[in-house]
């Protein structure tokens, strides 16, 4: 191995000890912190104290865009009392990855493996800091996805139960307590039917339902679930017929989305036990025109 230089030993110097402090520093002061999260969902929380102790250095405002964002999207995943706690927890981890990135390239220094590598180690540490916020993208979406698949169903059984003399929140309560799945949707219209069993207003439940289900579908829906309970009418129950069919069309072309998916999923494999099967097939040939 090539004489390590100096300034390659001081950066790595530099890094270490600053990963070793952040994370000594950071190690009983968030333990509680660290501890209260699934090893499940935050394979890697092990390194969330170095993350914790970064942010306790940059103090940042979480005021931005980005902020902004993954309150809305942790609003649909979490309670409303740690939505605060969670959105720090992926800032944490975010700038922990990247930390992380900083000490595999300070190691690689040592090794005299070239800028080119070394720079490819922070690069990967700020894929990993981004796969942060991507986990939380991935997460609504596919929540996202089951609501589609829900919606249909709900508005159905609404119109039915409507047509044969309910009101609309007789009809919400009903379904809620007849449906055992244990989907998003259904999870968040239970809740919204507790809380306007419990005092709270239409208003209240419902807009409890639209935040946990941040969808433009949910909010039209709701808006005229909301128009019926006031003052009802036939001009309400045909929007809803109307809102119907474009929740089933939605749900088809879900569907569709998802085959295709799945068959593009699935192309891979066939072509290794493709070239497999050629392999097993072209072997003997090529053996016996060696051998001749």
């Amino acid at each position: 191995m090539a004489d390590v230089s100096i300034p390659a030993a001081i950066y790595t110097l530099v890094v270490v000890t600053l990963f070793i402090l952040l994370y000594e520093k950071g190690k009983k002061k968030y333990a509680p912190y660290v501890e209260a999260l699934s090893k499940k969902e935050y394979p890697l929380k092990s390194l969330l104290p170095v993350g914790f102790s970064a942010l306790d250095l940059i103090k940042p405002a979480y005021s931005g865009n980005i902020d902004r964002k993954l309150r809305r999207q942790l609003r649909e995943l979490k309670e409303e009392e740690y939505i605060e706690f969670y959105l720090r927890v992926t800032w944490a981890l975010a700038a922990a990855y990247l930390m992380l990135g900083l000490f595999f390239s300070a190691l690689l220094s040592l090794a005299s493996v070239g800028v080119a590598v070394i720079l490819a180690a922070v690069a990967f540490g700020g894929l990993l800091a981004y796969s942060a916020f991507a986990d939380i993208d991935k997460k609504v979406l596919e929540r996202h996805a089951k609501i589609v698949l829900d919606l249909p169903d709900f508005t159905n059984k609404l119109l039915i139960l409507s047509g044969a003399g309910l009101t609309v929140k007789g009809a919400m309560v009903l379904i809620s307590k007849e449906m055992e799945r244990e989907t998003p949707f259904y999870q968040e219209l239970k809740h919204s039917v507790y809380m306007m069993e419990n005092g709270a207003t239409a208003e209240q439940a419902m807009d409890s339902l639209c935040n946990r289900c941040n969808m433009p579908q949910v909010r039209r829906l709701v808006s005229v679930l909301l128009q019926n309970m006031h003052s009802g009418g036939v001009e309400v129950l045909i929007a809803m017929r109307e809102i119907s069919r474009e929740l089933w069309n939605n749900r088809r072309a879900a569907a569709k989305t998802a085959a295709e998916e799945a068959g593009t999923k699935l192309l891979f494999p066939m072509m290794l036990m493709l070239l497999a099967v050629v392999l097993v097939v072209a072997a003997p040939a090529v053996m016996s025109l060696s051998l001749t």
